[in-house]
């Protein structure tokens, strides 16, 4: 399932279209200098060059100002530079003088989409459909928004929509088989959907690389097949390397297997910095990287006997058979002379969670050649585990003077110094380590505790929620502490902590609340729109009605100037009955109720709005004659 895991990855990297574009016609009635500028935008664009493309197509638009395609062109590069703002613009341009057509809707649906507006993606992403139903680019975006936001039975109705009118539109059939392993759990299912994708797609890098992870213990034969296709198709994928070499060694060949893995060892994009410790996959394909590396650094210099013997025995490590990797080594004549031999025992040990063995190997392979970088490594966490301090902090050390780079000994020696309770040292090795690596969890989690401990309160909670350390969360607590800050007119400060901590833990609502309230006395209802939905999706049930409401409130105000009437008041009433205490709440439901044309109820809501001390609301009641 790990290598499943991994294939779903590269597939996820390159399936959401969204920094794709579809064509537009070009009509090239215009002057040879206006279509050399619009040539070479389309060029550049191609190429991968969109700052330059567009300001080619912005030199069309000053000669031709008409020109609907250059606007459509230049908002995809604006999309791709990440200027949505522009981007939007643009688009709107081009639907003003061409009037409404596909492309713009769908490229307006990505735009939005990638802002994070879901509404508005989704709503573009209908009109597209609606403009022209028989063909699939739209079905399939909204399918994955659909499926991101876990509406299964709808995503899969329109990926269906999307292969009904384009039957080789393959990424809607591989995402179907993708809903069969993340919904349902059951990989067998998925098999016939890439199947058919195999069979109008023979080609399809994808589909093959993932049908190889699926059945590669139900059909090798196929498997070596798929693989072997891949091997030419995608050279620069070294899971395919390493899956062929595993298959072969499955399938006891290890002459072929070897100079697979050999292959993996030279390329491969694991590195030392990733591993955690903890024989995770991860872990398992660095111990192939660090002893393969080592394997064939020395392998050659033996006799061919002997080095039959170790590639064997390397290849069932690999193969995940660590007993009969130790026979094999056992059986070469170099077994009890050279650091390889002791070293590659140590690793296949340690698999089989045979530790003292390991241990005792590691010492041997290092008494004979002490820059085994992973062996130092490995050392010095079961030094750790044995409370040996002293000593393992040596071997961490030992790792950076062999490879400065090797910045995961600053893990391990903030781990430890966190141990012998020297905190302030923790918090400098894990700010080194997390400078490299921020997303590490172990570390953050750790370096929570050393914060905690020195008294650093909101830095413990930012890492605690990015740690999944909730339990460790006392919202009420950290919301005075983050509301202190704003007392003082530090908002930089505690946006920034409230930021860190949503991004964790994003059911902290009370801090959602003092963020929006930041963000409209800056008036950045951009922003705004762009954490409202995360705000009020992820609100706690524990969380106060007057919390709850006021998201609310913020989320109607939201829809009501983008003049989303309707919508505007079911939230604000929502927000009414959690809340009745809130005059902007009131204020806003009485403005949409006049955008509504009920001036009555409008009337209604100000009045109540002025009584609780609102003064816009008192304006607008004297000008709507009240």
């Amino acid at each position: 399932m790990e290598m499943l895991a991994d294939a779903m990855r590269e597939y996820m990297k390159t399936s959401t279209r969204l920094q794709t574009y579809d064509e537009v016609k070009v009509d090239w009635k215009m002057d040879g200098k206006t279509q050399l500028h619009m040539n070479e935008g389309l060029n550049n664009l191609a190429e991968g060059n969109p700052k330059v493309a567009s300001e080619e197509f912005g030199a069309v638009l000053n000669a031709a100002p008409s020109v609907w395609q250059a606007f459509y062109y230049r908002a995809v590069c604006a999309k791709q530079l990440r200027k949505y703002g522009m981007a939007k613009w643009d688009i709107h341009q081009a639907l003003r003088l061409h009037g409404p057509f596909y492309e713009g809707y769908v490229e307006l649906g990505k735009i939005y989409r990638l802002e994070s507006d879901q509404d508005e993606a989704l709503e573009y992403f209908e009109k597209a459909i609606k403009l022209d139903p028989k063909r699939s680019m739209a079905y399939y975006l909204k399918a994955n928004l659909k499926s991101k936001q876990q509406f299964r039975r709808e995503a899969i109705k329109n990926y269906e929509a999307a292969l009904e009118h384009d039957s080789l539109f393959s990424d809607a059939g591989i995402a179907l088989a993708m809903l069969q392993v993340t919904s349902d759990k059951k990989v067998e299912q998925a098999v016939p959907y890439l199947d058919r994708v195999v069979r109008r797609d023979t080609l399809n890098r994808i589909a093959l690389l993932l049908r190889t992870c699926m059945t590669f213990d139900s059909r090798p034969q196929q498997c070596l097949k798929d693989l072997n296709l891949l091997v030419k198709l995608w050279p620069t994928n070294l899971m395919v390397f390493y899956l062929r070499g595993l298959l072969y060694a499955k399938l006891e060949d290890y002459e072929r297997s070897f100079p697979d893995f050999h292959k993996l060892v030279d390329n491969t994009a694991e590195d030392e910095n990733t591993f955690g410790g903890q024989q995770s996959w991860i872990d398992k394909k660095i111990d192939i990287q660090n002893l393969g590396a080592y394997t064939v650094s020395r392998v050659y210099g033996f006799s061919d006997a002997d080095a039959v013997l170790i590639k064997k025995a390397y290849c069932l490590l690999v193969k995940g058979e660590y007993a009969d990797c130790i026979v094999a080594v056992d059986k070469a004549t170099v077994a009890q002379t050279d650091p390889l031999s002791f070293y590659m025992k140590g690793v296949a040990s340690e698999h089989l969670n045979k530790h003292p063995e390991a241990l005792a190997y590691y010492n041997q392979a290092l008494a004979l050649d002490n820059d085994i970088l992973d062996a130092h490594k490995k050392r010095g966490i079961y030094e750790q585990e044995m409370k040996q301090w002293d000593k393992s902090i040596a071997d961490f050390k030992e790792m950076l003077r062999i490879n400065p780079q090797a910045y995961v000994a600053r893990k391990f020696l903030g781990l430890t110094f966190y141990h012998v309770k020297i905190y302030p040292k923790a918090v400098v090795e894990f700010n080194r380590y997390l400078s490299r690596d921020s997303a590490d969890q172990v570390a953050l989690g750790a370096r929570g505790m050393a914060y905690w401990n020195l008294g650093l309160k909101l830095d413990a909670a930012a890492d605690f929620a990015n740690s999944e350390n909730f339990q460790m969360l006392e919202f009420p607590e950290i919301a005075r502490s983050i509301d202190s800050l704003l007392v003082r007119k530090d908002t930089v400060k505690a946006l920034r902590y409230i930021e860190r901590i949503t991004t964790g833990a994003p059911f902290f609502t009370e801090g959602y609340v003092m963020m929006m309230k930041v963000l409209i006395a800056k008036n950045d209802w951009s922003r705004i729109n762009k954490e409202i939905g995360e705000a009020l999706s992820n609100s706690r049930a524990d969380a106060s009605h007057k919390d709850h409401a006021y998201l609310l409130t913020v989320k109607g105000v939201t829809w009501l100037k983008k003049e989303k009437y309707d919508y505007a008041f079911n939230l604000l009433t929502s927000a009414l009955d959690y809340d009745k205490e809130n005059s902007w709440t009131w204020l806003a439901r009485g403005q949409t109720q006049l955008a509504l044309n009920r001036k009555s109820k409008a009337v209604s809501d100000l009045k109540k709005a002025v009584a609780l001390g609102n003064k816009e609301a008192e304006t607008l009641l004297r000008q709507v004659g009240e």
